[in-house]
């Protein structure tokens, strides 16, 4: 399956969309989800010829409150499915989405430390793509100038995550919200047969600068 990963785009859809059998966007579609932002996403994802589309929120779409009024806006207008908080399955492949992240200001889908421990340690286990908002802990979750100390950058992603990763071992796990972080890595895991593609997808910079295009990864069935 040829799968089309992106996130942080926030209401910039002046980039190309690779061809492909799933399209997967990982949240923060918009600056602060309003109506009119969620409306122009719903339009977009329509438009686009993917025979599957999903997608889920990220921290800045402020919709919590309204989640599934605005979730059930987007899948009508869109055909596209919200997997936050949702399993799925696509000719075979085992879908599972959230768009929790850690406490980070005052923003949406945001869980403290022992909320994402729970939430992780109680999450399916049987998943062959994971789709987060956020990335797992020191997989390309870094900001460049975010020291910890001297030559040390601040890994910003979710430990809880990351077990929760290790355990399962999907093939594939995609996610955004670190902007400066874009691109993939391969998590090698123990067993050296089950290792996960791992995608940051995100399309802008820290300074909300479109500079980085859709990732096209393929897995099989």
């Amino acid at each position: 399956m040829r799968i089309v990963c992106l996130s942080d785009n926030h209401s910039d859809y002046s980039f190309e969309t690779p061809e492909g059998d799933l399209l997967i966007h990982a949240g923060d579609f918009s600056y602060r989800g309003t109506v009119s932002e969620i409306i122009t996403f719903a339009n977009w994802l329509s438009e686009q010829p993917h025979k599957h589309k999903l997608f889920i929120w990220g921290n800045h779409e402020l919709v919590e409150a309204d989640e599934s009024h605005y979730r059930n806006l987007i899948e009508e207008r869109s055909g596209a499915i919200c997997l936050h908080n949702r399993e799925y399955e696509i000719d075979g492949l085992k879908f599972f989405g959230s768009s929790f992240t850690p406490i980070f200001g005052r923003w949406a889908f945001l869980m403290d430390d022992e909320q994402r421990k729970r939430y992780w340690e109680n999450a399916p286990d049987d998943v062959d793509v994971l789709v987060t908002h956020g990335p797992p802990k020191n997989i390309l979750d870094v900001v460049k100038g975010h020291e910890v100390e001297p030559g040390k950058l601040e890994p910003l992603g979710c430990r809880h995550l990351r077990d929760y990763i290790e355990r399962v071992k999907p093939k594939l796990v995609t996610f955004g919200h670190i902007h400066d972080s874009a691109g993939q890595m391969i998590l090698k895991h123990w067993d050296s047969l089950h290792d996960t593609i791992c995608v940051n997808g995100a399309l802008m910079n820290e300074k909300y600068k479109l500079t980085n295009k859709p990732i096209v990864v393929t897995i099989q069935k």
